[in-house]
C-alpha cells in the first residue's frame, strides 16, 4: 500500500508539473487543416492607393492577403497588406523581380515596408504578438514545389523602423508533401504551430495520408 500510494503522489506531481508546460504554449496555425482561403477582393480605390504608395508609381499590384490590428504602432488599428508586382509561382520560389512589399493603410495614409528581394511569400498566414509590445508580427508563409514534392516554411516577420523588416524566426517544412513524387519514398506530413511565453514558435509535425 505505501508503494502504491507513493506511485499515485509521483505520477500527480509530474501531470501538475506538464500541465503549466503546455498551457504555457498558444496555438496559432494548424496546417492539417485545408486552406481554402484566396486573394482578397480589394476596391479599385484601394487598389490605386496601394499601387501609388509603391516606389516608381506602379499602375496596378498583386494583392496577395490582407490583415487587420496594429502593426506599426501600438494601439492603432491598421489595415496591412502584401502586396508584388505579380502573384508568386510555388514551382518559382526564387522568381526574379521586384521585390515584395508590405504596405499599411490607416487613416488614408500609407506606409511601406521592403521584404528582402530573395524572398517570394504566398499569403499571411497569420499574426502573433511574441514579444507583447503592443504590435503584432506576421506569419508570412512561402510555399515550394518541383517534381511532385512540395513543402511549405514560415517566417514571423516584424515591422522595423525606415521601411526595414526583421526575420525574427523561420520555420522550414511546416508541411511536406511527396504524395505525387513518381520515383521514391510518398508521403506527407502537416504541422502545428504554437506560441510559448518565450515567444518563440514550436511546430509539431504529423503525419498525414496521402490522398
Amino acid at each position: 500500500m505505501p508503494n502504491r500510494s507513493l506511485r499515485v503522489l509521483t505520477c500527480s506531481l509530474l501531470l501538475a508539473l506538464a500541465l503549466p508546460a503546455a498551457a504555457a504554449q498558444r496555438a496559432v496555425l494548424d496546417y492539417r487543416q485545408e486552406n481554402s482561403e484566396r486573394p482578397p477582393t480589394v476596391p479599385a480605390q484601394t487598389r490605386a492607393t496601394l499601387a501609388s504608395a509603391i516606389p516608381g508609381h506602379a499602375k496596378d499590384v498583386a494583392v496577395l492577403s490582407r490583415v487587420r490590428g496594429s502593426f506599426s504602432q501600438a494601439g492603432i488599428s491598421e489595415d496591412l497588406y502584401l502586396v508584388a508586382d505579380k502573384a508568386p509561382v510555388a514551382a518559382q520560389p526564387f522568381a526574379p523581380g521586384s521585390a515584395q512589399l508590405l504596405v499599411t493603410i490607416q487613416d488614408g495614409r500609407t506606409s511601406v515596408w521592403k521584404l528582402p528581394a530573395e524572398l517570394r511569400y504566398q499569403r499571411i498566414a497569420g499574426t502573433v504578438d511574441a514579444d507583447r509590445d503592443g504590435r503584432g508580427e506576421l506569419l508570412l508563409e512561402a510555399a515550394f514545389y518541383n517534381m511532385g514534392q512540395s513543402a511549405v516554411s514560415v517566417d514571423l516577420v516584424a515591422l522595423g523602423a525606415d521601411g526595414a523588416v526583421s526575420i525574427r524566426q523561420s520555420l522550414k517544412d511546416v508541411v511536406t508533401d511527396s504524395c505525387d513524387n513518381p520515383i521514391g519514398k510518398r508521403e506527407k506530413r502537416a504541422s502545428t504551430i504554437a506560441l510559448g511565453n518565450d515567444g518563440k514558435l514550436v511546430a509539431k509535425p504529423y503525419r498525414q495520408r496521402c490522398g
